[in-house]
């Protein structure tokens, strides 16, 4: 008999009416309150005894063949979490020798330049100031995503919900475990009286492997059809937390994109690494 929550909820339901069975027998309210006293009574023979006995013997067996199941099972998946564990150990540390690469790389060319008198002159505190704030805010949107579609005003079953239910929904949906370490989410922009559309959402985790991670399974939310929202999942759209810059090399991509289709509809278009891919 294999380890299984089923497994469990079976034998302890068998244990259950075994038990019962054994308190109508010796007319017993509980089986704390057994004593040898109540074997001696007229009915309760050898037999019935014999047949308590055999049957409790039998569930122990059961019962220790689950509990070595149920070890086993703990064993190898712990043994599965550390390996994980450690995957994840050696992933952050490829990246973090790849930063350190690039860091000593950025220096010496740093070195190479101040070297150059003619162009050293060029070299400001300012810029170099306006260089280390530029990386900075690029580390600190890599923990940001974006998500465009969700109404002003969010309902479900005509009850208001919020920017972070919205959130801890579709992280249900990702098959996400538990809920989301939201640091801080907020409408991007300002809010016309004239104008249909809504603000998108910038939401803050608190690790970037996670946003990547989230948006990696954004593709989900395409085949998620719920009823009683004021609004449809599977409308929305994520996206990272992009520069100026990247928005609008992202649009021409988008426009280029938008052409091909109009030119050969009959292929499917995407947008990767920069540049537009048809898919075979």
């Amino acid at each position: 008999m294999e380890f299984s929550v089923s497994t469990l909820h079976e034998l302890e339901k068998q244990i259950e009416d075994l038990s019962d069975s054994v308190l109508a027998k010796l007319n017993c309210r509980k089986l704390e309150d057994l004593t040898h006293d109540l074997f001696k009574p007229k009915g309760v023979t050898k037999d019935v005894i014999t047949e308590i006995v055999l049957k409790m013997g039998s569930m122990i067996c059961k019962s220790r063949t689950v509990l070595r199941s149920a070890a086993e099972t703990l064993d190898q998946q712990k043994s599965e979490q550390i390996k994980t564990q450690n995957e994840l150990i050696q992933c952050k540390s490829g990246k973090l020798a790849s930063v350190k690469e690039t860091v000593k790389t950025e220096m010496k060319l740093f070195t190479d330049v101040v070297k150059n008198n003619s162009v050293a002159n060029d070299i400001s505190p300012a810029k170099i100031k306006m260089a280390v704030k530029s990386a900075i805010t690029e580390d600190d949107r890599s923990k940001n995503f974006i998500i465009f579609g969700a109404p002003e005003q969010l309902e479900c079953e005509e009850q208001e919900m919020n920017e972070r239910d919205l959130v801890g929904d579709i992280w249900g949906f990702m098959k996400f475990i538990g809920r989301p370490t939201i640091t801080n989410i907020e409408r991007v922009g300002v809010k016309k009286s004239d104008s249909p559309r809504s603000r998108p959402i910038k939401v803050t985790l608190r690790d970037p492997e996670i946003v990547r991670e989230f948006l990696s399974r954004a593709k989900v939310l395409k085949s998620v059809d719920v009823a009683d929202y004021n609004f449809n999942y599977n409308k929305l759209y994520l996206s990272p937390d992009r520069s100026q810059d990247e928005r609008i090399s992202r649009q021409k991509l988008v426009q280029e994109m938008k052409e091909r289709i109009k030119t050969d509809p009959s292929k499917k278009y995407y947008i990767k690494n920069n540049k537009v891919c048809v898919a075979e």
